[in-house]
């Protein structure tokens, strides 16, 4: 999908920038402004893990200007507030704790600086058959201050992969009772050796889709843990698996209150569609009503008024098809 949308936030020529993940197709190239990027390890640890993938090819790989892991994001940066925004591209789903790493983001933000992320919708995503992430886990994770992906996160993550064309599980097998069973218990050796061992697995801790993403910012604000306005959300675009979010930041100082509010009104403007669990909502709901339908019809036809009556229609019938014949 375009970008467009949200690049027309920031003044890329001008302004200070920062990109998450950059790793090998970045949103915004040195070639357009000055822009710093930042992971969570340096581009020769990423190139390693990523060394069997045909897909990625060494020489487009950025050099990380700033390894983000056990330290804040501030302190990676040199400790200022120096940044006009900061970017990133289908990051945000693999990030452990979203509260804390939103906090982070907006302490290297200077005023109105913008926070900009492209983030798949998980009905057209391998996650699709996840159930949207809600607030207890949102809590849950800050307060344990998760600096890697969970046990909780990662085996949701491998157990629910489904091929988004084809439904396959992860090992590209149909999905039935053995291969369930097959997949809990490899998603489960996973994050026991995961434990055991202390590795960092990457996945996607979180399943978005648009309107479950600004509840969880909702939560956010109303914790006090969000010093940002929305300045874009829009509904995933036909055709597209991703949808794009911008956030404001607000000035230094403000009150709660005053955030709060600033985040309510920005909400005010958004023009968010129902949603369904499914990408095909409307042809599901459709399909659901016929089902029903179908359903009601069955019963009927199953019931004793309807056989004691089948005669009665049958001579209607039979009496219509003779005046037609007339």
């Amino acid at each position: 999908m375009s970008r467009a949308p949200l690049l027309a936030l920031i003044d890329v020529a001008r302004g200070r920038g920062l990109e998450i993940g950059a790793f090998h197709r970045p949103m915004i190239s040195r070639d357009m402004g000055p822009v710093e990027y930042v992971d969570r390890a340096s581009r020769e640890d990423v190139l390693r893990t990523y060394a069997d993938s045909d897909e990625v090819r060494a020489e487009d790989a950025v050099e990380v200007d700033h390894i983000w892991g056990e330290r804040s994001l501030l302190d990676c940066v040199g400790g200022a507030r120096a940044f006009d925004y900061v970017v990133s591209s289908h990051v945000i789903e693999h990030v452990p704790d979203l509260f804390g790493w939103l906090g982070e983001i907006a302490a290297v933000l200077v005023d109105g600086g913008v926070a900009g992320f492209v983030v798949p919708d998980k009905r057209r995503s391998f996650d699709l058959a996840r159930r949207a992430s809600h607030g207890p886990e949102f809590v849950d994770a800050y307060l344990r201050g998760l600096r890697r992906p969970g046990p909780q996160q990662v085996f949701d993550f491998c157990h629910h992969y489904r091929d988004p064309g084809t439904g396959a599980d992860r090992d590209g097998r149909v999905v039935d009772e053995a291969s369930l069973t097959a997949s809990a218990r490899a998603a489960f050796a996973i994050c026991r050796e995961m434990e055991e061992a202390g590795q960092y697995i990457d996945a996607h801790c979180w399943a978005f889709t648009p309107r479950s993403l600004l509840g969880a910012l909702d939560l956010c604000s109303r914790l006090g843990l969000l010093p940002f306005e929305i300045a874009l959300l829009a509904p995933t675009p036909a055709g597209s698996h991703e949808f794009l979010l911008a956030l404001r930041r607000l000035p230094e100082g403000s009150s709660l209150e005053a955030q709060r509010e600033a985040f309510r009104a920005s909400c005010a403007s958004l023009d968010l569609p129902p949603e369904s669990e499914s990408v095909g909502g409307d042809v599901d709901e459709l399909r659901a009503r016929v089902e029903a339908a179908l359903e009601r019809v069955a019963a009927i036809e199953s019931s004793t008024s309807w056989r004691i009556t089948a005669p009665l229609r049958a001579a209607a019938t039979l009496a219509r098809r003779l005046a037609g014949r007339a």
